[in-house]
């Protein structure tokens, strides 16, 4: 089975091909995405040579020579705790205005690319944050009381015997609270909670 595959472009310069971003939602991401086939061969920063035909002739290395692209080199770095990619893709890469060759590449971006992954992963935590908040404080007070019962594994008929209210009212309130937070069932809506 194959895994979910989404890519979310923070920062994409004015140069590099726009046709290729839309392409990033191809099913096959070893296609899709430039030289991430080469990388999970290597483990290590890749730097690739269009002028030759030693690379697979895919859409994305057309797309590139098209755009007068020499070189496309990339740096993966996987976090195996949330199953985030920080994928970084640049052409003819430059460091102080000089080309760099595969050995310089590596070398400058083995280190780099866990520090923009951290950076990146940091970014994603604190937008999954701001959504969960979100979604939260839409409850009403005595949604988040019942949602607090609920997180303590009391029954709808426990929370209307110590709420005082009818069994009825309690369900009803549940089901706004699953639907307020876009969950199916009370465990997803402790976890969103949590």
């Amino acid at each position: 089975m194959q895994s979910e595959f989404a890519m979310i472009p923070y920062y994409v310069s004015s140069n590099f091909p726009k046709s290729l971003i839309r392409t990033f939602d191809i099913n096959d991401p070893n296609l899709a995405v430039p030289m991430l086939d080469e990388w999970r061969c290597s483990g290590a920063p890749v730097m690739g040579d269009l002028s030759g035909d030693s690379l697979h002739d895919l859409l994305w290395q057309t797309m590139f020579r098209q755009k007068g692209f020499n070189k496309v080199a990339v740096a993966v770095n996987m976090d195996r705790r949330n199953g985030y990619t920080t994928y970084l893709c640049m052409t003819d890469p430059l460091i102080r205005g000089v080309a760099l060759d595969a050995h310089q590449f590596k070398k400058h971006f083995a280190i780099i690319s866990p520090i923009l992954h951290n950076v990146l992963s940091q970014l994603e935590y604190q937008q999954a944050l701001a959504k969960k908040d979100d979604k939260i404080s839409k409850l009403t007070p005595r949604e988040c009381e019942i949602l607090q019962w609920i997180k303590e594994g009391k029954t709808n008929f426990e929370i209307s015997c110590i709420l005082g209210i009818s069994f009825s009212t309690i369900k009803n309130h549940v089901q706004k609270i699953l639907i307020k937070l876009q969950v199916n069932n009370r465990t997803q809506a402790i976890s969103k909670y949590s």
